[in-house]
């Protein structure tokens, strides 16, 4: 395993559930965060099993129970958690204390935005997908933390680069202490494009390996994880503070994950939050 695939996501177990971690954040000690597999739940047929996404067709208390087992062994509880409306934007939502639960239950969401952004210790942030990737951040110097999902729009309109700018104009965190993990998603083998949003990111300058190359008639292979990771290192995140994707493919792996693609829309989604760590009664910060 390379030193770069050794800070990424890890498969981890616990009972029936599996589940994926990122040393890199972890070693940190300052932030909780996991990524879902499709394992370990009670959903049933294209949704089985650990379906966490409510606008899937799936029951209510399914997914309920299904968010419950993840968060479980972090100690949250699925009433914690804070979701927006993911619609494929650029939209960013700072959370508060108060926003707990705005995203726990349907009609409930912090408003539209695809990225979210917090340092109020506790306080998961969530996003949920199924190919698309979700980008992981942690501001060690506020601290603070942030969960973004890009999908081909989102990352075609800078989403990592937004997000990082968006921790530094809020908190003041400086991008070159950020870590960076990128989640699971659909590999640029899997991925294919039609000419128009391929001339989108000829546009914008990705053209050519690895990050868009043809592949049949008009058809081109897109590769999500490489121009995001390009995009944060643009950004200011450092090597040494980037884990990143392309090596869990969500669309080549069914045993783990849903695939939004390889299901043609009738699938379940994966969950990944980030929270701050709390500090324990009697425990000083050192900084």
């Amino acid at each position: 395993m390379s030193a770069e695939a050794g800070r990424g996501f890890q498969l981890y177990r616990r009972g029936e559930l599996q589940y994926l971690q990122a040393p890199l954040l972890e070693r940190s000690g300052l932030a909780v965060h996991a990524f879902s597999t499709r394992r370990g739940g009670c959903s049933e047929g294209v949704l089985a099993t650990l379906n966490t996404a409510f606008h899937t067709g799936d029951e209510y208390e399914r997914v309920w129970e299904n968010r419950r087992r993840f968060l479980e062994p972090w100690g949250f509880r699925p009433e914690d958690v804070v979701a927006a409306i993911q619609v494929h934007g650029v939209g960013i939502r700072e959370a508060g204390a108060a926003d707990r639960g705005r995203g726990a239950a349907p009609r409930s969401f912090l408003g539209e935005g695809d990225a979210l952004i917090t340092a109020v210790p506790g306080l998961p942030l969530t996003g949920y997908a199924a190919d698309c990737l979700l980008l992981f951040l942690l501001a060690p110097d506020v601290p603070a933390v942030a969960l973004a999902h890009a999908g081909w729009r989102g990352t075609r309109q800078n989403m990592a680069g937004r997000v990082v700018a968006a921790l530094q104009q809020r908190y003041g965190a400086e991008p070159a202490a950020m870590l960076a993990v990128i989640s699971p998603g659909i590999c640029g083998r899997c991925y294919t494009v039609d000419g128009s949003v391929a001339g989108q990111f000829i546009e914008a300058g990705w053209e050519g390996r690895p990050y868009l190359w043809q592949a049949a008639g008009d058809a081109f292979h897109l590769d999500l994880a490489a121009i995001n990771e390009a995009q944060l290192r643009r950004a200011g995140i450092r090597e040494e503070n980037l884990a990143p994707g392309g090596r869990w493919c969500t669309s080549c792996r069914p045993d783990l994950f849903y695939s939004y693609r390889r299901e043609k829309g009738k699938t379940g989604r994966m969950m990944g939050f980030i929270a701050l760590r709390e500090v324990a009664a009697g425990e000083v910060s050192v900084s």
